[in-house]
């Protein structure tokens, strides 16, 4: 006895199987292996090609659009920048709470930030525990009067143009790269 089977049975006879062999090499593919440990990518490790210093400015964006001294260390840092080596940066992000400032702080840090200046209350609160974690960093924060000072890190008093000033000589007196 022969079978003789139409074209569309043959048709439809080769896809399932084709799909079929496609499903089980997926399968065993996926179930084998080690979870993709080794396939991951190797972790990113910043590093300043241009060799130059970095000083960073960091706080809450709500809390620096409402302070007055915000766009004047701004300008003092970036004047530092066009005066000597030294690249700037500005991170000011929604961050209402110590907790959630923290991950930036150490963020600049990682990123290479020599120095790391924060305005506002938030920030500042985090200092402490962020300089403990990043000893190779420096932290200055800047407070109003009657704000508590974090222990540990300098802390950048006085009038908006004092504390411009100020923040502008330590990111001029920035040791260089690798001192």
């Amino acid at each position: 006895m022969t079978f003789h089977l139409t074209p569309r049975f043959r048709w439809v006879l080769g896809l399932t199987a084709a799909l079929a062999v496609a499903g089980t090499g997926a399968g065993i593919l996926l179930t084998s292996g080690n979870d993709g440990e080794a396939d991951r990518p190797a972790a990113v490790k910043p590093s300043n090609i241009a060799g130059r210093r970095t000083a960073c400015l960091t706080g809450d964006a709500t809390e620096a659009a409402g302070r007055t001294d915000t766009s004047l260390i701004w300008s003092a840092l970036q004047d530092a920048s066009q005066q000597d080596q030294l690249n700037v940066q500005q991170l000011l992000v929604p961050a209402a709470t110590v907790d959630q400032a923290l991950p930036y702080l150490s963020g600049l840090s990682a990123q290479r930030c020599d120095l790391v200046v924060s305005i506002g209350p938030t920030f500042t609160q985090a200092l402490e525990a962020a300089a403990k974690a990043n000893p190779h960093t420096r932290f200055v924060a800047v407070t109003t009067d009657g704000q508590p000072a974090p222990g540990g890190v300098v802390t950048v008093t006085g009038s908006d143009n004092e504390k411009a000033a100020e923040v502008r000589r330590r990111a001029l007196d920035l040791p260089a790269p690798g001192n």
